[in-house]
C-alpha cells in the first residue's frame, strides 16, 4: 500500500509540473490584440502604446494594429498621437479573447488656419542640389556647411536665408562651432579656424579664414569652458563617471584662481556605480555591459550678464550675477511627473535638452514620442514648460537651433536624401 501512495504522489507531483505549469504560463504569455481607429472607424497608424509610466510597448501598424507580448489584465495603458487626444485603457480579463479597439478623437486646434500655414516648417534654404551637414546660427546670420557632389562650401545667410558670401572648403571640414562668446569656428581633424568677415562701413561682404590652431590645441583650451559674461568664464569638469559635476569661474582680468560656482550631483547613479564597483559583481558588471553611466545633464548658460544654471539632479533653477553670487533661486518640474506609487520621475520622452534663444534669452526644451518632436517654452519662475511647435510630419529632425523665435533643423525630405535647412515660427 505504501508503495502505491509513493507511486500515486509522484504521478501527481508530474501532472503538476507537466500539465498546469505550462498552462499557466501559457496563460501569462498570451499576447492582447488591439486596433486604434478615428471617429470615422478608420485605421490610425504610428500610435504609440505606453505603459502609465511612459515606457514604449509598441506603435501600431499600417492597418492601426498592435499587439501586446508582456501585459496582463488589470495593467493600464495609453495611446498616443500627435495629432489625436491620448486614450487610457485597463486591460481586462476578457480581452486576451478579442482585439481591443481604441478610439480616439482628433485634436481641436485653437488656432486659425492661417496661422497654421503659416507655422508649418517649410524648407529655408532652398538648394535641392546641396546637402546641409551643418550649421550655426549667431546675430551675424546663418553659417551653412553645403556639401555638393564635387565641392564643399562655406555659406553665410541673411535670416531671410539668402546667400551673402560663399567660401570653398576642403571636404575634410565637418562641423561648425559656436564658442563661448559667440564666434565661429570651422572644425577638421587637423585643425579649426575662426571664420571672420571682411567689412566696409559695418558691411559684410565676403568671408575669411583667420587664426588657424591645431585641433588638438583647440580642444584643450576650449573643452572645459561652458559660457562666459562680460566678467567671469565659467568652467565644467565632470567626475565619478560624470555623475558629479563642478561648475567653476574665473575673474577675467582679475586673479587666476578658480572659484567654485556649484557642484551638481546625481545621487542616485553615483550610488548604483559605486554597488557596481564593488570588486565582488564589479568584473561582471563590467564584461556585460553595464559600467557605462552616461554623464548628468545640469547645464549652465550665461546671458545678459547672468548666469542660469538648470540643475536637474536638485530639481532647480539657480540664477547667478555677474559676480557668481546666487540672486534667484527657482524650481525645476517639467521634466518630471508624478508616478502612480507616488515618487516623482523624469519623463522618458524628455530628451534631456535645454535650447537657449540668443536674440530674445527665451529658454526651450524638447520631447520625442515616436520620432516626433515638441518644443516647449520654459517659465523660469515657475519651472514650467508649455508647447509652442509640434514638428509633425518630421520624425528625428537633427541639429534643432533656436533664434529670435524660429526654430531651425535639419530633415531628409525627397528622394536625394539630402539634408534641408527647415525653419518654423513658433512665437
Amino acid at each position: 500500500m505504501k508503495l502505491k501512495h509513493i507511486i500515486l504522489f509522484i504521478l501527481l507531483v508530474l501532472y503538476f509540473l507537466f500539465v498546469l505549469i505550462p498552462i499557466r504560463i501559457s496563460a501569462q504569455n498570451q499576447v492582447i490584440l488591439g486596433i486604434c481607429l478615428d471617429n470615422r472607424n478608420r485605421p490610425i497608424r504610428d500610435v504609440g502604446i505606453y505603459t502609465i509610466d511612459s515606457t514604449i510597448l509598441t506603435v501600431t501598424n499600417n492597418d492601426g494594429l498592435f499587439s501586446l507580448k508582456y501585459s496582463k489584465p488589470g495593467d493600464t495603458i495609453y495611446a498616443s498621437h500627435v495629432t489625436f487626444e491620448n486614450v487610457v485603457y485597463i486591460i481586462d480579463s476578457l480581452d486576451v479573447n478579442k482585439r481591443i479597439v481604441l478610439k480616439m478623437k482628433p485634436t481641436s486646434l485653437q488656432l486659425p488656419e492661417v496661422e497654421i500655414v503659416d507655422n508649418a516648417p517649410h524648407v529655408a534654404y532652398n538648394n535641392k542640389v546641396v546637402s546641409v551637414m551643418d550649421f550655426e546660427i549667431n546675430e551675424k546670420g546663418i553659417y551653412l556647411l553645403a556639401r555638393r557632389r564635387r565641392s564643399n562650401s562655406l555659406l553665410h545667410l541673411n535670416f531671410d536665408c539668402d546667400t551673402i558670401t560663399e567660401l570653398k572648403i576642403s571636404p575634410d571640414y565637418y562641423n561648425i562651432y559656436k564658442d563661448v562668446y559667440g564666434e565661429m569656428q570651422l572644425i577638421s581633424d587637423e585643425d579649426v579656424w575662426q571664420i571672420g568677415h571682411k567689412t566696409i562701413r559695418d558691411r559684410v561682404f565676403e568671408m575669411e579664414l583667420m587664426y588657424r590652431t591645431p585641433t588638438s590645441r583647440f580642444v584643450s583650451l576650449f573643452k572645459n569652458i561652458v559660457c562666459a559674461t562680460d566678467s567671469l568664464l565659467i568652467g565644467g569638469r565632470y567626475v565619478f563617471f560624470g555623475q558629479e559635476i563642478y561648475y567653476y569661474y574665473f575673474n577675467i582680468g582679475g586673479d587666476q584662481q578658480a572659484h567654485e560656482l556649484h557642484h551638481c550631483v546625481n545621487e542616485e547613479n553615483r550610488d548604483l556605480m559605486i554597488n557596481l564597483l564593488n570588486p565582488r559583481f564589479g568584473t561582471f558588471y563590467r564584461s556585460a555591459g553595464f559600467l557605462d553611466p552616461k554623464p548628468t545633464y545640469d547645464p549652465v548658460f550665461a546671458y545678459d550678464n547672468r548666469i542660469y544654471l538648470f540643475s536637474f539632479d536638485e530639481d532647480k533653477l539657480f540664477v547667478y550675477n555677474n559676480l557668481g553670487e546666487v540672486i534667484e533661486e527657482y524650481p525645476l518640474t517639467f521634466h518630471k511627473y508624478k508616478h502612480w506609487r507616488g515618487d516623482m520621475r523624469v519623463i522618458k520622452k524628455w530628451d534631456k535638452k535645454v535650447i537657449l534663444d540668443w536674440a530674445t534669452g527665451d529658454f526651450y526644451t524638447t520631447f520625442t514620442d515616436g520620432g516626433v518632436t515638441t518644443i516647449k517654452k520654459v517659465d523660469l519662475e515657475h519651472g514650467t514648460a508649455r508647447n509652442v511647435a509640434v514638428l509633425g510630419g518630421f520624425p528625428f529632425i537633427e541639429n534643432l537651433r533656436i533664434y529670435n523665435g524660429k526654430a531651425y533643423f535639419l530633415f531628409k525630405n525627397d528622394n536625394t536624401r539630402n539634408n534641408r535647412l527647415f525653419e518654423v515660427k513658433i512665437e
